[in-house]
């Protein structure tokens, strides 16, 4: 399959991606014609440029440019199959805007649920081995050199563990909502039919990211805690079970375990593209298709600005 990439920066990240998914990477865009060109050339792509018509020979796009485009181009190549950095759009979708797309083969790379240590979590769930799970508890630290509104950090890094929860307990709706000072200060409670889910997002001491995820049942209470630090790897401690560990914990030997988490998302979309595997196939094992990434931004309605 012939890739398009559109993004210079996290577009960058997938002419790796995808070529070890077996593609061949025809074409990278960004808005400076200049920079374009000169990161293609750096990636070994054969063009590099700001037209988007170069494109159009492409079997699959991707999108890893500024949210804010996203619709743009999510209607530029509707006809095309799509693979979407998330958020979908940064705010709440237009109804008329997803009818308009439902057609369309598109998908929003939501990467946490491709992690081994979130693998182990969802298996032990799905078993029944903490019984039936009645609370969660969310807290997400950030501390990053951008400067981004609170609800943007929260769309921005807070997602990453939410998608998880939304793929395995499906979506929550919004009960409160309370937005403190600081760039990262959020608190969402969020309920459906069995499951309450306390999120805080804040501001963290150090320069990175932290995420810590308690799964309360009525058996067992599973913890799941990790992050990276500006300048290192990502990593994940070992999954505790009623404070025990469960698993030797996730950390960089041949390659950073965010990346082959989203190596293993990128490489299930393209099973996908090629027929080897159904849609369905796909979500359960964690790929967010249209609908289910608009249902982010929908249960979040209430923490995104208008815009």
């Amino acid at each position: 399959m012939k890739v398009g990439i559109i993004g210079t920066v996290w577009g960058r990240i997938h002419c790796g991606t995808f070529r070890q998914a077996g593609c061949e990477i025809a074409a990278l865009v960004g808005q400076d014609a200049a920079k374009a060109a000169a990161v293609a050339e750096a990636e070994g792509v054969p063009v590099g440029t700001n037209d988007l018509a170069a494109l159009d020979d492409c079997d699959v796009i991707v999108i890893a440019s500024p949210t804010a485009t996203h619709v743009e181009y999510l209607d530029r190549f509707k006809d095309k199959l799509v693979f979407c950095e998330k958020p979908l759009c940064g705010r709440v979708p237009d109804p008329a805007w997803l009818e308009r797309l439902s057609d369309a083969q598109i998908y929003v790379n939501y990467t946490f649920s491709f992690l081994d240590s979130a693998r182990v979590l969802a298996q032990r769930i799905r078993a029944g081995h903490l019984g039936k799970v009645h609370r969660i508890l969310l807290q997400v630290g950030v501390n990053l050199p951008a400067d981004k509104a609170p609800d943007e950090w929260f769309m921005e890094v807070a997602v990453h563990p939410l998608s998880f929860l939304l793929y395995l307990f499906g979506p929550f709706r919004t009960e409160t909502l309370a937005v403190g000072q600081g760039r990262a200060n959020v608190g969402v409670l969020l309920s459906n039919a069995e499951q309450m889910l306390d999120v805080s997002l804040y501001d963290h001491p150090l320069e990175g990211i932290l995420i810590d995820m308690t799964v309360i049942g009525e058996s067992a209470t599973a913890r799941l805690s990790g992050g990276f630090r500006v300048g290192q790897d990502w990593w994940f401690d070992p999954l505790l079970i009623n404070g025990m560990p469960f698993t030797d914990g996730e950390y960089h030997y041949s390659e950073d375990v965010w990346y082959r988490a989203i190596r293993r998302a990128v490489r299930t979309f393209c099973e996908v593209a090629r027929g080897e595997r159904t849609h369905a196939e796909a979500e359960a094992i964690g790929l967010f298709g249209l609908a289910k990434a608009a249902q982010m931004e929908t249960m979040l309605a209430p923490l995104l600005r208008d815009e």
